[in-house]
């Protein structure tokens, strides 16, 4: 509709996720950075939060379009099933066949059986990504911990990623879900994009959608009214930009400006249709500090590995050095 007007040729506003729109923060590159170490590892359970529109479904769709070749990915996108029927929609999703007489009990020895068929032809990896993981029951999240329990022997034959809301984390927290915390190895949070974050998203986006120049289209100003409505929530951000290049076009308004912007805005949140963050900065600060512990964690294990191959190499060539010496 505007598409002419603004000189675009793709709508750079879409709310749905599209890998090719895919701005990666850093909150974004950390959580992509923890979710690839926890594939290479073969750890069985990873978790991503996050506020609701802060991406979560965006970097789903980037990881299983850069993992498509070498992994086997299922996505399940309704969590809200019960223990008996988790197993089942796993199988389903991964294009295994049912057994004849499905119970929780038969699913999962048939899972059991696809991941030892996969793992013993040593070319992918099996990967699970549970999205909307707060809806996930209480016996479905046992019956997860038990899947991630699936080995052969010592190496993991499935990784699961759940990725839920905010709230998510804090409800792992209750001493019930113990078992389950302790075999979550590597977590990420997404955060909300700073103000910087914020005009390279939105210019990011309109240049893959055809623009030239972004600020011909959106003034500075416009970027920063659009910062201030939107929480630096990407969704909002999505929302609000869509809207106001809407009203731009109708009121023949080019570049649009922070009037507009505004006008948009307030009559979005009048309506209770923008997404208020739920969770504070207490969470970013952890996940940050999560981050650099694990950053700890693989530094010190590198070093450990450098020490056995010093050792191996020192015992290597003091053998060579005998031998030598005998001829």
């Amino acid at each position: 509709m505007y598409l002419e007007f603004f000189g675009l040729t793709e709508k750079p506003f879409n709310i749905l996720p599209d890998p090719d729109f895919f701005y990666l923060s850093q909150w974004h590159q950390q959580a992509l950075t923890h979710i690839e170490y926890g594939l290479m590892n073969g750890d069985s359970l990873i978790l991503l939060t996050g506020d609701a529109g802060t991406g979560k479904t965006s970097l789903i769709y980037k990881l299983v379009q850069d993992r498509s070749e070498d992994t086997i990915v299922g996505v399940i996108f309704n969590s809200a099933v019960g223990g008996d029927h988790i197993v089942e929609m796993i199988l389903t999703e991964l294009e295994v066949e049912l057994p004849e007489k499905s119970t929780p009990a038969s699913c999962l020895d048939a899972l059991h059986q696809f991941l030892l068929d996969v793992y013993s032809k040593g070319e992918k990896k099996v990967l699970l990504i549970m999205d909307e993981a707060q809806n996930l029951s209480d016996d479905a999240l046992e019956q997860l911990r038990m899947i991630s329990n699936l080995q052969a022997g010592k190496e993991n034959l499935i990784s699961i990623l759940m990725v839920g809301q905010s709230g998510f984390r804090s409800r792992l927290r209750k001493a019930r879900y113990s078992q389950i915390v302790q075999r979550i190895v590597v977590s990420a949070h997404l955060s909300r994009l700073r103000d910087q974050e914020v005009t390279e998203y939105i210019h990011y986006r309109l240049r893959q959608g055809g623009a030239a120049d972004p600020q011909s289209i959106l003034t500075d100003e416009a970027v920063g009214a659009v910062n201030s409505f939107s929480y630096g929530i990407p969704r909002n951000i999505n929302v609000i930009c869509e809207g106001a290049l809407i009203y731009g076009f109708a009121d023949d308004i080019r570049p649009v400006t922070a009037e507009v912007v505004e006008t948009f805005a307030r009559e979005r949140i009048d309506e209770g249709l923008l997404t208020v963050p739920e969770s504070s900065c207490d969470i970013a600060e952890e996940a940050q500090s999560q981050y650099i512990k694990e950053l700890e964690m693989r530094i010190a294990s590198l070093e450990a590995s450098m020490g056995i191959v010093k050792r191996t190499l020192v015992k290597i060539i003091k053998a060579v050095k005998r031998n030598n010496g005998k001829g």
